[in-house]
């Protein structure tokens, strides 16, 4: 019978989080789905039912290994042990890939169940079920990016200092950061196609139309937290919080507008947009995974432990691939597909922003009102309100004590007059 591995409700860094999902001893997982991705992604136009049901089946199949995954049993079937064999590299490295054998046999009988009750006539609603993720990943590029920077810029909103708003300077500034970042991912994105040096005017003239494009989608993002920048420029912790997700909000909008202009203006090559993309899903898995942890260390809980985070980031790698490949299979081109994520991304960003400014400011409320709480002078009233207020139980009981005594002092006088007499 296996042991459970007790948790650790420690709250665990995103730097932490990734070191231990890029751990060696479960590095063949993260090469495993890298492969079998690719090889799906071939075959969707000829197997399209079959691919979804392995998409489907790999992600179920990781799922489960994370919900089971504080088990000895499990995680010696998962990862490999520390030590060290005397054999050729190459030997342990193909052999270090028995760990992948539990969740990918778990995922053959998911397909075959699924294939001999449906067989091949899934294709009505599987694959459209699993190509309508890809609007769920795209939104949640923004909401794992907007979580995961929310809980590492919130550290100062317990300061609730007065302070004075500069509406034209917090504003310039936040332009200038903002389009000195568009102008150098322009220069290099061009630089990159054409594949030579290219001087700053020739940047500055190429990148004209995409310049113009994030400045319009900056001045759409200051006019819609107008009112909340101001509101949270009256305090200091509160306003310095504002002013950094801000820029690192408005910076997302204009990567995610930088991949859309060069898909559709500068033709970048098939292997930059699959790294593009893939590293964008790998940073929405981590920041997803972090949050879902963090949450639950609060609650006291361990939903998502570190043991979890690996195959259930690798579960969403699955289903977001699965996504995107049944896309390609409907619009014959990635480059449609990205394009349309990547609108959705911007958009669920700029619909985040102003309910993150109204909820960090009733964070920093609370904040603010618990750092008035005096706890000791508290728990000293609740002592003296105890000695003075007695319930009638404690007044019976104290009565009955004085009676007794009453009696044994009465008796002890008797007992002395006698002796006397």
């Amino acid at each position: 019978m296996s042991e459970v591995i007790e948790d650790q409700f420690e709250q665990i860094g995103i730097l932490q989080l990734i070191k231990n999902m890029l751990s060696p001893r479960t590095l063949p997982h993260i090469i495993m789905i890298a492969l079998i991705s690719t090889i799906l992604l071939f075959l969707v136009n000829t197997q399209e039912v079959f691919v979804a049901m392995a998409f489907i089946s790999l992600s179920v199949s990781y799922t489960l290994i994370a919900a089971l995954s504080n088990k000895e049993l499990i995680q010696s079937l998962t990862k490999l042990p520390v030590e060290k064999g005397d054999s050729n590299w190459f030997v342990r490295l193909l052999f270090s890939f028995r760990i992948t054998i539990v969740p990918v046999l778990l995922a053959a009988t998911l397909v075959g169940l699924m294939w001999s009750i449906l067989g091949g006539q899934g294709n009505e609603w599987i694959s459209p079920m699993l190509a309508s993720l890809f609007i769920v990943w795209s939104i949640a590029q923004a909401a794992s990016f907007r979580t995961g920077m929310v809980e590492w810029l919130a550290n100062g909103l317990g300061d609730a200092k007065l302070h004075t708003y500069r509406e034209k300077a917090s504003t310039a500034s936040q332009f200038v950061i903002v389009q000195v970042f568009a102008f150098i991912i322009i220069w290099i994105g061009q630089m990159a196609t054409d594949a030579e040096q290219m001087n700053f005017q020739d940047a500055l003239l190429g990148g004209f139309a995409f310049l113009a494009i994030s400045i319009v989608l900056q001045v759409i993002t200051m006019w819609l937290t107008r009112d909340e920048r101001e509101s949270a420029g009256n305090e200091k912790g509160l306003a310095g919080f504002s002013f950094k997700w801000m820029i690192v909000a408005q910076l997302f909008i204009t990567w995610h507008a930088f991949s859309i202009y060069r898909r559709a203006q500068m033709n970048p090559s098939e292997a930059s947009t699959l790294i593009e993309e893939g590293l964008l899903m790998a940073f929405t898995v981590i920041f997803a995974v972090w949050s879902l942890t963090t949450y639950t260390v609060r609650d006291g809980k361990r939903l998502i432990s570190e043991n979890a985070s690996l195959p259930l980031g690798i579960s969403f790698g699955y289903a977001y691939a699965g996504s995107v490949a049944m896309l390609t299979g409907t619009f014959d081109s990635l480059k449609e597909v990205m394009i349309f994520g990547h609108i959705l991304s911007i958009c669920a960003m700029m619909l985040l922003l102003r309910p993150t400014l109204r909820a960090s400011r009733i964070t920093s409320d609370i904040f603010g009102t618990a750092s008035t709480i005096s706890i000791e002078s508290d728990l000293e009233t609740e002592e003296g309100d105890d000695s003075e207020d007695e319930t009638p139980e404690d007044t019976i009981e104290s009565d009955v004590e004085n009676d007794v005594d009453d009696i044994e002092e009465q008796t002890t006088t008797d007992s002395d007059v006698e002796l006397v007499g």
